[in-house]
């Protein structure tokens, strides 16, 4: 007999949900405690932990990670609209129900099961949940493109949101001028410009990932990642005391790249490896060197990519910046189960209409590629 059990703790949870887990995403039962252990989310951040578990007989056989949201900030799949048409007939958008993994714009499966046969089980749970505790709606983001469970939202009425991300490929490169050999002659200009601009300061760099990761450059890093927070007018998301955990407890997982001037740091990135693949995630610099962001949000990860084997390597959302830098447009999807029926109809016709506009982007974006095809 299948049975479900909500968990408002991640540290809570069996220790057979890391099993279940796995290696194969780039989050990982440890990254949820962390940040929950760090007071990143729960409490009172507006990120109501609300986990599920599914049991067949007493066997551990489906793990979701999901929230009661009551803002949608560090979410990246952006709905202050649908809020505020809400709110303009009177309606309550939060809370609202979210299944993902917080501050982190990555495709990676969240619904993670033994059998298929779990999926549409856990689906129409969750659907169920959502009316008795109230919320108006249900938000899974940053699904694969080929994720098991998309067809399965589909057929049960949820809205298709379609986003643009940008990744780089590993065309078994064996250095970085053999990568640049495959760029159009004016992109392959403009990253050696890029590139010469950085050399010129005497900047050097330095990688550090596993044992080579020690406090100094924790803290270093946090500096920098609360610098473009608050050069933007907000806290950071995240605590301190996250990453001087997760860095040490997972850290050949996390990769560091470090900008070094008159051998003082100046500026650094912050990037996760899992899969084969490389996560873009962070950056920040406490002195601003023209063209420093694109060294260590970009070229530094292709080069670990080359150096070490890695199929991929994804820069984030948005930015189109990154097409000429040998970045190509990928969709990533997520699905939205809207309680209201005046607006789950409204919602519907929005995405389709996005969806529309957005394959029409993309196909514009791949006809700019830096690549030579």
């Amino acid at each position: 007999m299948v049975s479900f059990k909500v968990y408002e703790s991640f540290i809570d949870l069996p220790n057979s949900v890391h099993q279940l887990i796995g290696d194969m995403y780039f989050w990982n039962l440890n990254l949820l405690i962390d940040l929950e252990a760090s007071h990143s989310i729960g409490g009172n951040t507006g990120w109501d932990i609300k986990s599920i578990c599914i049991f067949d007989e007493k066997e551990l056989v489906g793990f979701i990670p999901m929230f009661v949201k009551h803002h949608s900030y560090g979410e990246y799949v952006f709905d202050w609209s649908w809020a505020e048409a809400h709110q303009r007939l009177g309606l309550s958008y939060f809370p609202k129900l979210f299944i993902g993994i917080p501050f982190s714009p990555v495709n990676a499966n969240k619904l993670i099961v033994k059998k298929p046969e779990y999926r549409d089980l856990v689906i129409e749970y969750i659907e169920k949940l959502m009316v008795n505790e109230n919320l108006s709606s249900i938000h899974y983001v940053f699904s694969k493109h080929d994720d098991e469970s998309n067809h399965l939202f589909k057929n049960r009425g949820w809205a298709n949101r379609k986003t643009i991300q940008y990744v780089w490929d590993n065309e078994d490169y064996s250095n970085f001028d053999d990568f640049l050999k495959m760029l159009r002659s004016e992109k392959r200009k403009k990253i050696k410009q890029d590139r010469k601009k950085v050399a010129l300061e005497n900047i050097s760099f330095k990688t550090f990932t596993g044992d080579d990761i020690n406090d100094d450059v924790v803290s270093f890093f946090y500096k920098c990642y609360s610098m473009t927070y608050y050069q933007h007018g907000s806290p950071p998301y995240i605590n301190k005391s996250f990453f001087e955990s997760y860095f040490f407890k997972d850290s050949e997982r996390v990769v560091i790249f470090v900008a070094y001037k008159d051998q003082m740091p100046v500026a650094c990135s912050f990037s996760l490896q899992a899969n084969n693949i490389l996560y873009g995630r962070y950056w920040g610099a406490v002195n601003f060197i023209p063209s420093l962001h694109f060294e260590l949000s970009y070229y530094q990860g292709i080069q670990y990519c080359i150096d070490n084997k890695l199929d991929k390597f994804y820069a984030g959302i948005q930015g189109e910046h990154k097409l000429s830098r040998g970045f190509n447009p990928e969709f990533s999807e997520s699905f939205h189960f809207v309680n209201n029926p005046q607006f789950k109809k409204a919602i519907h016709e929005f995405v389709e209409r996005e969806a529309d506009l957005n394959e029409l982007y993309k196909k514009e974006l791949e006809q700019r590629s830096s690549i030579k095809y």
